[in-house]
């Protein structure tokens, strides 16, 4: 069942000017839900562009148009900043000869996927590096040595997804260097070897991925990084990306029926009906991907296991190899326990 507001949402969005109102009684809409829910998809300015584009100011109170104009305002001048620093941190890294690719938000942008560049809500400057300028682009960047570094655990065994965001002197807007597209566990589904042609092409400012890398990564993104495939989850965001993208290629039914993350992704969101994708609704085909969903969560639920365990081996391997965190942990023993026993007993333990 879709509220009435989403539904009102989808029609702007998604459909021309003369089927914004179908299926839809503009008296029973509630604007301060609509803002709500808008608000939470992180869609308040392509609503704002989409009502302005379709003509459609007629239907709303004044004040709730003064509100997301407000919005949309604020977020077109933001992203013109991040468009002129995405441009002049790419000069900087062609300048120390760092290859790089603009990812995600950023590269849509770039890319010039959408009509206005108020449209698209984007947090950071996302950009991946290959591994072998790691070191370079710590010192290019003026990373603080001591800036926060990942926890111990398996999977810094692996190259970290991104290193820790950093804010530029005299810059508005944060930048994530990747070094890798997924988190370790989520690598098998889709890495950044898919990248090595990007790569291997001379060094230029502004490098973009083509339409369809963007598509994959979009969907990826929403389907593991932010468990839209563990929990019923949309994100308009990510539905207008693609919508945006225009893939006709990617939106193939052969394309998607052999990817269970991008099946899934249009399945979930099939009753907005805004791709008009007729995906096979056989009992065998809905009980084939039941069972592989059913797999590839419990996959990743084993690796979650492991990971949990293999965290405590390994801060007990520190604990007794490690000298100066064997001292701050017996430290914080004595300030923090008062049994003479158990004290004793862990000393003994951890110098044995």
């Amino acid at each position: 069942m879709i509220a009435l507001e989403e539904k009102f949402l989808v029609n702007i969005l998604y459909r021309p000017a003369s089927e914004i109102l179908n299926g839809v009684d503009i008296n029973n809409i509630n604007f301060e839900k609509l803002i709500t829910l808008t608000s939470g998809h992180l869609m308040l300015p392509a609503l704002f562009f989409n009502i302005q584009k379709k003509k459609a100011t007629y239907l709303f109170p004044e004040d709730f148009i003064d509100y997301i104009k407000g919005i949309y305002a604020i977020n077109k001048a933001r992203n013109e900043i991040l468009l002129e620093e995405a441009k002049e941190l790419s000069e900087l890294l062609v300048e120390h000869n760092i290859k790089h690719i603009f990812l995600k938000g950023t590269a849509l942008l770039l890319s010039n996927v959408f009509e206005d560049i108020g449209e698209r809500m984007i947090g950071d400057i996302d950009f991946i590096i290959q591994h072998k300028d790691e070191e370079k682009i710590k010192k290019v960047l003026k990373y603080n040595n001591n800036c926060k570094s990942e926890k111990l655990n398996l999977w810094r065994l692996f190259k970290p997804t991104h290193l820790p965001k950093l804010v530029r002197e005299n810059k508005t807007i944060a930048i994530e260097t990747h070094l890798e597209l997924l988190e370790p566990k989520h690598r098998w589904i889709f890495n950044s070897k898919v990248l090595s042609n990007y790569f291997n092409e001379e060094l230029k400012t502004i490098k973009t991925p083509t339409t369809s890398f963007l598509f994959d990564h979009c969907i990826y993104a929403l389907q593991i990084r932010d468990k839209g495939f563990f929990i019923p989850y949309h994100g308009h965001r990510s539905i207008y990306d693609i919508y945006k993208l225009d893939c006709k290629n990617s939106l193939k039914i052969n394309n998607i029926k052999k990817d269970i993350f991008k099946k899934h992704f249009f399945i979930t969101i099939e009753k907005f009906n805004i791709f008009n994708l007729r995906l096979p609704s056989s009992f065998w085909s809905i009980y084939q991907d039941k069972i592989l969903r059913f797999l590839t969560i419990a996959s990743f639920k084993i690796l979650t296991v492991i990971e949990r365990y293999s965290n405590k081996i390994l801060i007990l391997i520190q604990l007794l190899c490690n000298n100066e965190l064997r001292k701050r942990a017996l430290n914080k023993i004595r300030i923090h326990y008062h049994h003479k026993t158990l004290l004793n007993y862990t000393y003994r333990w951890l110098i044995g």
